[in-house]
Protein backbone atom coordinates (compact mmCIF):
# COMPACT_ATOMS: atom_id res chain seq x y z
CA UNK A 1 0.00 0.00 0.00
CA UNK A 2 3.00 2.33 -0.47
CA UNK A 3 2.29 6.13 -1.83
CA UNK A 4 -1.53 5.80 -0.97
CA UNK A 5 -1.99 3.47 -3.36
CA UNK A 6 -4.34 1.67 -1.68
CA UNK A 7 -7.36 0.93 -4.27
CA UNK A 8 -3.71 -0.59 -6.73
CA UNK A 9 -2.36 -2.57 -3.70
CA UNK A 10 -6.14 -4.22 -3.29
CA UNK A 11 -6.59 -5.05 -6.49
CA UNK A 12 -3.05 -6.39 -6.41
CA UNK A 13 -3.52 -8.64 -3.56
CA UNK A 14 -6.87 -9.65 -5.36
CA UNK A 15 -5.05 -11.20 -8.18
CA UNK A 16 -2.49 -12.74 -6.31
CA UNK A 17 -5.04 -14.36 -3.92
CA UNK A 18 -6.37 -15.45 -7.66
CA UNK A 19 -3.35 -16.93 -8.24
CA UNK A 20 -3.32 -19.17 -5.31
CA UNK A 21 -6.76 -20.49 -5.70
CA UNK A 22 -8.80 -18.36 -3.34
CA UNK A 23 -11.25 -16.06 -4.45
CA UNK A 24 -12.82 -12.86 -3.25
CA UNK A 25 -15.73 -11.44 -5.32
CA UNK A 26 -15.05 -8.38 -7.57
CA UNK A 27 -18.10 -6.40 -5.99
CA UNK A 28 -19.22 -6.95 -2.74
CA UNK A 29 -22.13 -9.12 -2.34
CA UNK A 30 -25.39 -8.15 -0.81
CA UNK A 31 -25.06 -7.32 2.84
CA UNK A 32 -27.46 -9.42 4.06
CA UNK A 33 -25.01 -12.46 2.49
CA UNK A 34 -22.13 -11.15 4.23
CA UNK A 35 -24.15 -11.03 7.48
CA UNK A 36 -25.24 -14.19 7.29
CA UNK A 37 -21.08 -15.63 6.26
CA UNK A 38 -20.31 -13.65 8.81
CA UNK A 39 -22.66 -14.63 11.66
CA UNK A 40 -22.16 -18.03 10.86
CA UNK A 41 -18.30 -17.78 11.50
CA UNK A 42 -18.35 -16.30 14.26
CA UNK A 43 -21.05 -19.27 15.70
CA UNK A 44 -18.00 -21.83 14.41
CA UNK A 45 -15.56 -19.90 16.32
CA UNK A 46 -17.57 -20.02 19.92
CA UNK A 47 -18.57 -23.71 19.49
CA UNK A 48 -14.54 -24.65 19.37
CA UNK A 49 -13.17 -24.61 22.94
CA UNK A 50 -10.03 -22.65 23.67
CA UNK A 51 -8.07 -26.21 24.34
CA UNK A 52 -9.24 -27.51 21.14
CA UNK A 53 -8.99 -24.26 18.91
CA UNK A 54 -4.80 -24.13 19.98
CA UNK A 55 -4.67 -27.83 19.29
CA UNK A 56 -5.40 -27.36 15.65
CA UNK A 57 -3.00 -28.09 13.24
CA UNK A 58 -0.59 -25.93 11.99
CA UNK A 59 -1.39 -24.83 8.03
CA UNK A 60 1.56 -26.12 6.24
CA UNK A 61 0.09 -26.08 2.23
CA UNK A 62 2.35 -23.11 1.57
CA UNK A 63 -0.17 -21.67 -0.92
CA UNK A 64 -2.40 -21.17 1.55
CA UNK A 65 0.30 -20.01 3.84
CA UNK A 66 0.74 -17.05 1.22
CA UNK A 67 -2.94 -16.92 0.75
CA UNK A 68 -2.80 -16.09 4.35
CA UNK A 69 0.17 -13.57 4.52
CA UNK A 70 -1.87 -12.05 1.48
CA UNK A 71 -5.01 -11.73 3.34
CA UNK A 72 -3.29 -10.35 6.45
CA UNK A 73 -2.31 -7.16 4.15
CA UNK A 74 -5.52 -7.05 2.86
CA UNK A 75 -7.06 -6.65 6.14
CA UNK A 76 -5.42 -3.46 6.71
CA UNK A 77 -5.54 -2.21 3.22
CA UNK A 78 -9.64 -2.87 3.46
CA UNK A 79 -9.40 -1.59 6.98
CA UNK A 80 -8.21 2.18 5.45
CA UNK A 81 -9.68 1.92 1.99
CA UNK A 82 -12.62 -0.40 1.24
CA UNK A 83 -14.23 -1.21 4.57
CA UNK A 84 -17.24 -3.41 2.73
CA UNK A 85 -14.68 -5.34 1.98
CA UNK A 86 -12.98 -6.37 5.51
CA UNK A 87 -15.60 -8.62 6.66
CA UNK A 88 -15.25 -10.44 3.33
CA UNK A 89 -11.16 -10.81 4.15
CA UNK A 90 -11.58 -11.69 7.61
CA UNK A 91 -14.35 -14.17 6.84
CA UNK A 92 -11.65 -15.70 4.19
CA UNK A 93 -8.23 -15.79 6.38
CA UNK A 94 -10.75 -17.41 9.22
CA UNK A 95 -12.40 -19.62 6.61
CA UNK A 96 -8.98 -20.98 5.48
CA UNK A 97 -7.77 -21.21 9.09
CA UNK A 98 -10.24 -23.72 10.19
CA UNK A 99 -10.29 -26.07 7.10
CA UNK A 100 -6.85 -25.74 6.74
CA UNK A 101 -4.80 -25.18 10.31
CA UNK A 102 -3.63 -22.32 12.23
CA UNK A 103 -0.72 -20.23 10.68
CA UNK A 104 0.92 -17.08 12.33
CA UNK A 105 -1.45 -14.60 10.56
CA UNK A 106 -4.51 -16.99 11.67
CA UNK A 107 -4.33 -14.37 15.00
CA UNK A 108 -4.43 -11.30 13.15
CA UNK A 109 -7.49 -12.47 11.88
CA UNK A 110 -9.67 -13.97 14.66
CA UNK A 111 -8.47 -11.02 16.55
CA UNK A 112 -9.72 -8.39 13.59
CA UNK A 113 -12.90 -10.41 14.32
CA UNK A 114 -13.42 -9.89 17.79
CA UNK A 115 -13.03 -5.87 17.10
CA UNK A 116 -15.69 -5.58 14.27
CA UNK A 117 -17.48 -7.83 16.78
CA UNK A 118 -17.11 -5.10 18.98
CA UNK A 119 -19.07 -2.57 16.41
CA UNK A 120 -22.00 -5.19 16.55
CA UNK A 121 -22.02 -4.91 20.32
CA UNK A 122 -21.62 -8.73 21.00
CA UNK A 123 -18.98 -8.42 23.36
CA UNK A 124 -19.30 -11.63 25.03
CA UNK A 125 -18.28 -13.18 21.34
CA UNK A 126 -15.28 -10.87 20.87
CA UNK A 127 -13.63 -11.43 24.25
CA UNK A 128 -13.63 -15.37 23.61
CA UNK A 129 -12.75 -14.81 20.34
CA UNK A 130 -9.96 -12.07 21.20
CA UNK A 131 -8.57 -14.79 23.70
CA UNK A 132 -8.21 -17.06 21.01
CA UNK A 133 -6.32 -14.49 18.89
CA UNK A 134 -3.57 -14.18 21.92
CA UNK A 135 -3.79 -18.10 22.30
CA UNK A 136 -2.69 -18.85 18.91
CA UNK A 137 -0.07 -15.60 19.19
CA UNK A 138 1.36 -17.26 22.03
CA UNK A 139 1.57 -20.62 20.81
CA UNK A 140 2.95 -19.67 17.80
CA UNK A 141 5.16 -17.23 19.10
CA UNK A 142 4.26 -14.50 16.37
CA UNK A 143 6.13 -11.65 17.92
CA UNK A 144 5.90 -9.68 14.58
CA UNK A 145 1.85 -9.66 14.91
CA UNK A 146 1.61 -8.59 18.34
CA UNK A 147 0.73 -4.90 18.06
CA UNK A 148 -2.00 -6.00 15.20
CA UNK A 149 -3.54 -8.19 17.75
CA UNK A 150 -2.82 -6.43 20.80
CA UNK A 151 -4.73 -3.16 19.28
CA UNK A 152 -7.63 -5.30 18.41
CA UNK A 153 -8.03 -6.76 21.67
CA UNK A 154 -6.55 -4.44 24.24
CA UNK A 155 -7.40 -1.50 22.48
CA UNK A 156 -10.71 -3.31 21.24
CA UNK A 157 -13.06 -5.76 23.09
CA UNK A 158 -11.24 -5.17 26.71
CA UNK A 159 -11.17 -1.96 26.10
CA UNK A 160 -15.29 -1.82 26.23
CA UNK A 161 -15.70 -3.87 29.31
CA UNK A 162 -13.05 -3.20 31.62
CA UNK A 163 -11.37 -0.65 33.24
CA UNK A 164 -8.61 0.81 30.67
CA UNK A 165 -5.72 0.81 33.24
CA UNK A 166 -6.52 -2.94 33.10
CA UNK A 167 -5.36 -2.54 29.48
CA UNK A 168 -2.31 -0.11 29.86
CA UNK A 169 0.69 -2.35 30.09
CA UNK A 170 -0.93 -4.26 27.60
CA UNK A 171 -1.14 -1.62 24.62
CA UNK A 172 2.42 -0.52 26.13
CA UNK A 173 4.02 -3.45 25.19
CA UNK A 174 2.05 -3.78 21.56
CA UNK A 175 3.57 -0.20 21.68
CA UNK A 176 6.93 -1.11 22.16
CA UNK A 177 7.26 -4.63 19.95
CA UNK A 178 5.66 -2.75 16.99
CA UNK A 179 8.05 -0.59 17.42
CA UNK A 180 10.63 -3.20 18.20
CA UNK A 181 9.56 -5.55 15.02
CA UNK A 182 9.17 -2.64 12.51
CA UNK A 183 5.29 -2.83 12.70
CA UNK A 184 5.05 1.57 13.37
CA UNK A 185 1.26 1.56 12.33
CA UNK A 186 -0.04 -0.68 15.21
CA UNK A 187 2.88 0.54 17.43
CA UNK A 188 1.18 4.36 17.05
CA UNK A 189 -2.71 2.68 17.30
CA UNK A 190 -1.07 0.99 20.85
CA UNK A 191 -0.03 4.33 21.59
CA UNK A 192 -2.75 6.55 20.88
CA UNK A 193 -5.60 4.30 22.84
Amino acid sequence: GVENKLEDAIQLTFSVLSQLDVHLPSTPPDKSVVMNDWMDMTRTLQKVSYDEFLSFREMSDINKIAAMKTLHLLILYTYFSKQEYLPIVIIQSVQLTLQHGICKESCVAIASCSYVLCEFQDFKGAEYIGGLSIGILEKLKAQEYLSQVYICTFGGIFGWIRNFRLNFENLLLGYKVGMQTGDIHHAMFNASS
